[in-house]
């Protein structure tokens, strides 16, 4: 579980079916095998989905509009959001790869937001704690803060991109980099 959560957080779901169908030699139905999938998640995230330290905080001191741009669907989206008591911050802001068929790292799905967000992308900053989240940031022109806190992520080194490894950190960080937008 470590090796693969290690090795695919942060992929398209379909992509680690054929990876996983090519390296063992068999064929997966990925309709059926995402069904599973998407199941199994609901039902982990109904038994053991916690926010994490700070976030609810976090969220209520931001003053500028914000997003939720997820490689997975919707429906996951206001699932997650929803047992965490965080989808008002989100009203019809939830922003999936489903959408227009363009998954991080493709920086199309971060255009698409700003864009539904009548925000210049120059003009936005991204959190995100994958590798795939944070290229399509860099590669949108963003400035990305990159949440280390999981032992599973690789660091980078770019000049868009800010680590830190907890949420309370965030609205310094911001600052530092001409963003103040934390009451």
């Amino acid at each position: 579980p470590e090796e693969v959560f290690k090795r695919f957080k942060g992929v398209k779901l379909y992509e680690i079916i054929d990876i996983v169908s090519l390296e063992h030699g068999v064929t997966l139905a990925k309709t059926e095998a995402e069904h599973v999938y998407r199941a199994e998640v609901a039902r982990l995230f109904d038994s053991e989905l916690e926010a994490i330290e700070g976030a609810g905080a976090l969220l209520s001191a931001i003053t500028a509009p914000m997003c939720v741009v997820s490689n997975g669907p919707n429906n996951k989206m206001q699932h997650s959001m929803g047992k965490l008591n965080m989808l008002h911050y989100f009203p019809d802001k939830l922003f999936s790869g489903y959408d227009i068929q363009r998954w991080k790292p493709d920086p199309a799905l971060m255009f698409h937001a700003a864009k539904a967000m009548n925000v210049n992308v120059e003009n936005c900053i991204l959190v995100d704690d994958s590798v795939a989240g944070a290229q399509s940031g860099i590669d949108a022109g963003m400035e990305v803060f990159y949440f280390c806190a999981d032992p599973h992520n690789k660091p980078i080194v770019h000049p868009k991109v800010t680590t830190f490894t907890h949420l309370s950190q965030l609205p310094e960080l911001w600052k530092a980099r001409g963003w103040d937008i934390t009451a």
